[in-house]
């Protein structure tokens, strides 16, 4: 190959890379929908709408004149609302209800969903939007928040912050999930963030109720430790009572002398065999008469 055809070959190469990237960025064009994720094809010419038939996952080429793809995660979503600047977005996003009894609380949640990928092009027909955090910060949180003002007014706010907290979260995990459910959104998990938060005079008083009960239930099982002890008191004195009448019934003469002959068996048993140096009679401390020596 001489010189001259190998710089014909390298120029045509050249013109071949360059108009492969012009027929690219004008006539054809790819992306890759990766695993978690759905995409569809959006006509840019024709507004038709989308169907399932736009769906695509892996690799796709497409004409970006007339097409955009639009991707949408299709793996668990989480979403935090709350008064704290430093979760979820740098804004104070808690919802806030009135109880049946006029209390009004404001409540930190989380929410999980996820889109269901048959229903991505009704999804993206009827919200327009190729971020899904428009949705989830806008509809979704509008349509939970309406759910926690609705269901919140049906209970008092002891009942939500006692034996009925997880009655009411489980109601608003539904009603939310049959509000999204349409629209290819299923929730996952409903949950709130730390405590309710009533106004502050309401929460002292709960917090001394709280305070009473407690003290309440100590000085229940201190009574209850104080009766027990006396009770044992009282079952070891009738035992030890019942055990010195049984001894004094079983206490008679022939007892008693046995009591005394052992006594004296263990006073022969240590005596060195010497007479006594003192005379018999009484008080001489001898548990026997022993008699003088010439005496019989």
């Amino acid at each position: 190959m001489n010189e001259s055809k190998a710089i014909r070959i390298g120029i045509g190469a050249v013109l071949l890379i360059v108009a492969f990237f012009a027929v690219r960025g004008f006539v054809i064009d790819w992306t890759i929908i990766p695993p978690g994720y759905t995409g569809i094809k959006v006509n840019q010419l024709v507004d038709r709408g989308t169907s399932s038939a736009d769906i695509i996952t892996g690799f796709v080429f497409f004409n970006p004149v007339q097409t955009s793809i639009i991707k949408y995660p299709t793996f668990v979503q989480r979403v935090a609302w709350t008064h704290n600047l430093q979760e979820g977005n740098p804004i104070n996003e808690e919802l806030t209800f009135n109880t049946r009894d006029s209390v009004p609380v404001n409540v930190d949640v989380a929410v999980s969903y996820m889109l269901d990928e048959k229903k991505v092009p009704e999804f993206y027909t009827k919200f327009r939007a190729d971020r899904i955090d428009s949705f989830t910060h806008g509809y979704l949180r509008d349509t939970a928040r309406n759910a926690v003002v609705m269901i919140g007014s049906e209970y008092t706010f002891d009942e939500i912050n006692g034996n009925k907290k997880e009655e009411f979260l489980s109601r608003l995990a539904k009603e939310l999930d049959s509000r999204v459910n349409p629209i290819g959104v299923g929730i996952q998990q409903f949950g709130l963030i730390g405590a309710l938060r009533p106004p502050a005079a309401l929460a002292e008083a709960v917090n001394a109720k709280t305070k009473a009960i407690q003290d309440s239930l100590k000085v229940e099982n201190e009574l209850r430790t104080t009766q027990a002890e006396a009770k044992k008191k009282v079952a070891l004195a009738e035992g030890e009572a019942a055990a010195n009448r049984a001894l004094a019934s079983s206490i008679d003469d022939r007892l008693l002398a046995w009591e005394k002959i052992k006594l004296q068996r263990e006073w022969i048993s240590k005596w060195n065999g010497q007479m006594p140096s003192v005379t018999s009679g009484e008080n001489t401390g001898m548990m026997l008469s022993v008699p003088a020596p010439g005496r019989k």
